[in-house]
């Protein structure tokens, strides 16, 4: 899966996974937010970004399919932590593959 351009021009960092948490794509933002080349986000999984478990697994007990924002505190590659709003739904793929849309935007510190 490929993210399209017009993606990539969005002031959001977006990411696609599928049903397992694993990104299959991404746009720019989100791969200068995190601190990946597009080329290797592939090979990581979002829970490899949340700082904190438990956020984590309030995630992951939502259910898929509907629209979900939340506050948390993730981190970028090197290990930098920082809070932000994140938006996910529920979609499918081109070829018809349940997978789910994040928008990630990063909150201004207090």
């Amino acid at each position: 899966m490929t993210i399209n351009e017009n993606l990539n021009e969005a002031e959001d960092a977006l990411c696609v996974t599928n049903t397992a948490g694993r990104i299959v794509g991404a746009n720019k933002r989100f791969c200068k937010m995190f601190g990946f080349e597009q080329h290797e986000v592939k090979w990581h999984y979002l829970r490899d970004l949340y700082r904190h478990e438990d956020e984590l697994n309030c995630v992951l007990k939502q259910t898929p399919g509907h629209s979900d924002v939340l506050q948390t505190k993730m981190r970028n590659r090197s290990g930098r932590s920082f809070r932000c709003v994140l938006t996910r739904w529920g979609s499918k793929s081109q070829e018809g593959i349940p997978v789910m849309l994040h928008s990630i935007q990063r909150m201004n510190a207090a």
